[in-house]
């Protein structure tokens, strides 16, 4: 948040929680001050985008892209033109939230030569508690995926495990030791710790900054 980049790309796998991340850090810099646009780039979940609690993003005065009319709820990859407009803005900040695994990132080849270097971060986010990233394995498989679908590369881990409203502490630890020991496989930094608000304040990790997240996305049958 200190000397954030241009653009933010958030990817992952299905399920990891990439979404929450994105609006909570569109938010957060925000706060800031700074001018930011949240862009839906999810072609894939049909439930969990940014585009579906857009009205209210829009009333806390962040500005969002995403289809909109008919195409608002729609599988396919109808993108509006205003995407060109954020990246290619340098005086505004662009917090990308792209579709899980490697289908959903291949919609960011679109878009790379818009990215200039140095201007953008690429965040995988990782959450241990889905099937396809449950172990070091796993996770290198699926971002090594992402990164050959969208034709760019990961620049640091953000770990986000948890089990929903299960979560507790010793769920959070235990996944977490996972994303560090990836990370250190990889050579890359985990800029961040996606913690639910209400457990943040009780967790004790000093090797990366704690990211307190409030919950912006729930299913139609959801409760507060």
């Amino acid at each position: 948040m200190e000397d954030p980049k241009h653009i933010s790309i958030f990817t992952g796998a299905f399920g990891s929680g990439k979404t929450e991340l994105a609006l909570n850090y569109a938010l957060k810099l925000q706060e800031t001050g700074k001018k930011v646009t949240a862009v839906d780039l999810d072609i894939i979940n049909p439930y969990f985008r940014i585009r579906s609690v857009r009205e209210a993003l829009e009333v806390r005065g962040l500005n969002v892209v995403s289809p909109c009319g008919r195409l608002a709820g729609a599988d396919v990859p109808a993108l509006p033109p205003a995407i060109l407009g954020v990246l290619d803005d340098s005086r505004g900040y662009g917090v990308l939230d792209v579709g899980g695994d490697d289908i959903g990132a291949t919609v960011l080849g679109r878009f790379k030569g818009n990215l200039r270097d140095g201007s953008f971060n690429l965040y995988f986010v990782v959450n241990t508690y889905r099937t396809h990233t449950r172990d070091v394995p796993g996770i290198l498989s699926i971002m090594r995926r992402i990164e050959k679908a969208s034709r760019l590369q990961v620049s640091a881990l953000i770990s986000n495990p948890n089990l929903g409203p299960e979560t507790n502490l010793e769920t959070i630890l235990g996944g977490h030791r996972i994303v560090m020991d990836a990370a250190q496989q990889l050579g890359l930094p985990v800029a961040l710790l996606g913690v639910h608000r209400k457990l943040a304040g009780r967790l004790k990790i000093r090797d990366v900054p704690i990211f307190p997240l409030d919950l912006l996305l729930k299913l139609p049958w959801q409760d507060d």
